[in-house]
């Protein structure tokens, strides 16, 4: 049974979104770690998205600070940090923060971007996979 989850940014600008992801988020189910360096990524977006939904930052940007996921730093996955830059780095340098997380941590990473996909070492969930664990 799963019980702790890497997050990566997509499924935290789904739920900022309205999305699906936002069911699984907020239930609480699953302890959410993500790096500090993710949740800026998606802090960058929040403008568009609050735009996009005709909303005000300011409440976008409050909504975003209520999502239950645990910001780490990297000196706690440093140590994963070249093996991560090996195996997706090449892909996507955004990714291996992730990445080395997921490792460090040994979790698996909740995704939606294929780039995470047939990684040695690491499992992987989308969201509709999560949505069924949880009988959704």
């Amino acid at each position: 049974m799963i019980d702790a989850l890497v997050v990566d940014a997509n499924p935290m600008l789904s739920a900022l979104l309205g999305g699906r992801a936002r069911e699984i988020l907020f239930e609480r189910r699953f302890a959410l770690y993500s790096p500090q360096t993710t949740l800026f990524e998606v802090e960058k977006y929040l403008p568009f998205v609050a735009r996009k939904l005709n909303q005000s930052e300011l409440n976008l940007f409050r909504e975003f600070e209520l999502l239950p996921v645990t910001a780490v730093q990297p000196l706690t996955y440093e140590s994963e940090l070249l093996r991560a830059t090996e195996l997706i780095g090449w892909r996507d340098p955004k990714d291996v923060p992730v990445l080395a997380l997921a490792l460090q941590l040994r979790l698996p990473i909740w995704t939606e971007d294929r780039d995470f996909e047939n990684l040695p070492g690491v499992s992987i969930y989308k969201t509709a996979e999560l949505l069924m664990l949880a009988g959704r």
